[in-house]
């Protein structure tokens, strides 16, 4: 009888079985591996930079009122408080590690020089750096699937379909016979890396201007804009996520273009072009978290024009008939912490065409909501920043139309509005103590492409210092990330008592109010007027 010959898997198993380690090598295997697990810890223990944030993390969670909610809920409230915390103290030891400071700067050139290879983020060629997100709108299944809304909606537990979101707004807004502009911003590879006279696009695009359309929504479509206007060459930043100001300024002209087709008077503010260049390495460049750029990269120089009154910087007016909503691509020209200049945006050049300023809510990142909902708060405030409006213009990353959030944000005026938070008043301050009841979601640097970050937190049983008098709650925003760096507040963890020095958050906004921001969970948090904080650490404040 023959023998049976045997599998791939049954050979492989014996050869694993008699491989053959010698008494010498399997005590120096574990010599090293137990030399680098000890000295892992001992490293970390010796460089403690700023560790207190890890050690001291207190689980903290609210009591929450069985009158007010079911003990199921109550359970689920605080498992979900508890899980915010172990993702924030998880998260703390990998910001903290020495390791990932020291390896990956190291490790991420090596990989550049000899293989071009980026990183999960940052995606590299040989003439542009592209970001994940970006690229994936042209690759994902259509947006509009019906399989994709379900599969988003349940996986990530929002709504996935941006056609209800932008119905429910326009319908909310001609209420109050305001019309919509929307203006979906093209990634960089639809343009850069098309074979043919069309861009790319996600498959789902065409159906979602068919339905601008039988809705009477107006558009301002950049894909077909760079097409027939042949914008293709130098379209986009190098290094960076966002346009050219030639192709800024191209879309500048078209939306201003479709306000006249709305019979959206002009204005007759005389503004002034100034022209400067402005060089910068880009975004992408910051997410390979390389050390010493200048040794591999050279700055991209654009030439920029910034929009001038009476040879003063642009600056917005609420009281314009023209709301423009916008993310970073109309920040990149304009917020001076992105570093491609100021004044020199997209909202800036819409006034030039309008000859009038126009009113702005500009937010880096999530502008599938983010905009809105701020917008929405103000109302809710009793501040009614719709008040004289004709139109709003809302610009959106059109990667958004795949990966945002599509939430279904009110739009209601509320003129009853009285504040149970404290609030510093304007132009004053006040230190107070406090106890961190709620923060919300802060990046890992070099993971997103801004490199400055705003936390929200939610501050309870709170004292002013001076007086000992009793202030009750805020909510507080504070600078979380500064050039891709963590600082104290990024480490702010539920129950941690602090020292925070308060402010108006009006006196802050212009500066602050258009950095990436995220928001705390509780939506009724959310509503409330917020402040501009300072923390004090070690009676020094950051």
């Amino acid at each position: 009888m023959k023998n049976k010959k045997m599998t791939r898997e049954e050979i492989a198993m014996i050869d694993i079985g008699s491989t053959d380690i010698s008494k010498s090598n399997q005590k120096l295997l574990l010599v090293f591996f137990l030399l680098l697990m000890v000295s892992a810890m001992i490293i970390q223990i010796i460089w403690k930079e700023d560790n207190e944030h890890i050690t001291n993390t207190n689980f903290h969670s609210e009591t929450v009122s069985a009158e007010a909610t079911s003990f199921f809920t109550s359970i689920s409230n605080k498992n979900d408080k508890l899980l915010t915390n172990i993702k924030g103290f998880e998260t703390g030891i990998e910001e903290s590690s020495i390791y990932r400071k020291t390896l990956i700067p190291f490790m991420q050139a090596g990989l550049l020089n000899v293989f071009r290879t980026g990183n999960e983020n940052a995606w590299v060629s040989k003439d542009n750096f592209y970001y994940k997100y970006s690229n994936q709108y042209l690759t994902q299944a259509g947006f509009l699937e019906t399989q994709q809304l379900n599969k988003r909606a349940k996986e990530e537990s929002i709504q996935p379909n941006p056609l209800k979101a932008i119905l429910d707004f326009k319908e909310k807004l001609a209420k109050r016979n305001i019309q919509l502009v929307i203006v979906p911003a093209p990634p960089k590879a639809a343009v850069t890396l098309k074979n043919d006279q069309k861009l790319l696009n996600n498959a789902s695009y065409n159906d979602f201007l068919k339905f601008l359309m039988q809705n009477d929504i107006a558009i301002c479509d950049v894909f077909s804009l760079v097409e027939r206007e042949k914008l293709e060459a130098d379209s986009y930043l190098r290094y960076d996520t966002h346009w050219s100001p030639t192709v800024m300024n191209a879309v500048s002209k078209e939306i201003g273009k479709l306000l006249d087709s709305l019979n959206i008077p002009k204005g007759n503010t005389i503004y002034t072009k100034n022209k400067l260049t402005v060089s910068n390495y880009g975004d992408i460049v910051d997410m390979l978290t390389m050390e010493g750029k200048d040794n591999y990269f050279e700055t991209q120089t654009v030439e920029i024009e910034q929009i001038l009154e009476d040879n003063f910087l642009f600056k917005p007016s609420r009281q314009s008939d023209i709301l423009f909503l916008g993310d970073s691509y109309a920040n990149i020209y304009s917020l001076e912490a992105m570093n491609w200049g100021t004044s020199a945006g997209l909202s800036e050049h819409i006034s030039m065409y309008m000859q009038k300023p126009v009113d702005r809510i500009q937010m880096n990142d999530a502008g599938a909501y983010v905009t809105r909902l701020s917008l929405s708060n103000e109302l809710k405030r009793g501040k009614d920043r719709l008040e004289g409006k004709k139109v709003v213009v809302w610009e959106f990353a059109a990667r958004e139309l795949c990966f945002g959030d599509w939430k279904i944000v009110p739009m209601q005026l509320n003129e009853d509005y009285v504040s149970e938070f404290f609030v510093p008043e304007e132009k004053t301050s006040v230190t107070v103590t406090g106890i961190v009841s709620e923060t919300s979601n802060v990046p890992i640097p070099n993971t997103v492409p801004y490199k400055d970050h705003v936390v929200s937190v939610h501050l309870t049983a709170m004292k002013d210092i001076g007086t000992g008098k009793e202030l009750g709650e805020s909510v507080v925003y504070l600078s979380s990330m500064k050039d891709n760096v963590w600082t104290a507040a990024a480490r702010l963890r539920n129950g941690q008592k602090v020292t925070i020095t308060l402010h108006d958050w009006n006196t802050f906004s212009d500066r602050y109010g258009a950095m990436n921001r995220s928001e705390l969970q509780d939506d009724e948090l959310s509503f409330a007027d917020p402040c501009w904080g300072i923390l004090k650490i070690n009676n020094h404040k950051e």
